[in-house]
């Protein structure tokens, strides 16, 4: 079995990444279903949007198995966790929490606002909720906090 190699996405990985984005959950995990909430999953996983991702200065990361892209994280203004996703048929392996790990060992404190689904991982992580579930463009999120002494 091939390792996974962990580096920073180059440009041209954006179809992968879209590709790993969405196989890594069924899109009504992701969304409500409705047009709205849809539409904006489309967005945040197009090429495009992923493109612009990989030229910021942003923290992102990839992890590949046999040259194919079987997850993905993104940081937004610093240390706001936006963007985090393993390929189903690659869960469950800890590639979460590498990606977690490599890009998080110099911030005092992460957020994120989970997507239901995920909630579950982030307090594995050691994320605890920090507001209250909210909806935003028909897709509900959690915003939770990780702090370096959890």
């Amino acid at each position: 079995m091939n390792t996974i190699i962990y580096r920073p996405p180059a440009l041209g990985d954006e179809y992968q990444i879209s590709g790993c984005m969405w196989a890594s959950a069924l899109l009504w995990e992701l969304t409500n279903g409705t047009p709205e909430s849809v539409a904006e999953w489309q967005q945040i996983c197009h090429p495009e949007e992923l493109r612009g991702r990989i030229l910021s200065s942003e923290k992102t990361l990839v992890a590949t198995w046999n040259g194919i892209v079987v997850g993905f994280i993104a940081f937004k203004r610093g240390n706001h966790l936006s963007l985090l996703f393993v390929r189903r048929e690659f869960s469950g392996q800890g590639i979460g929490r590498e990606l977690f790990t490599r890009c998080t060992h110099d911030f005092n404190e992460v957020t994120v606002n989970s997507a239901d689904a995920a909630v579950g991982f982030y307090q594995k992580v050691g994320f605890i909720q920090s507001g209250d579930r909210f909806k935003k463009n028909g897709v509900w999120g959690t915003p939770m906090r990780w702090l370096t002494n959890n």
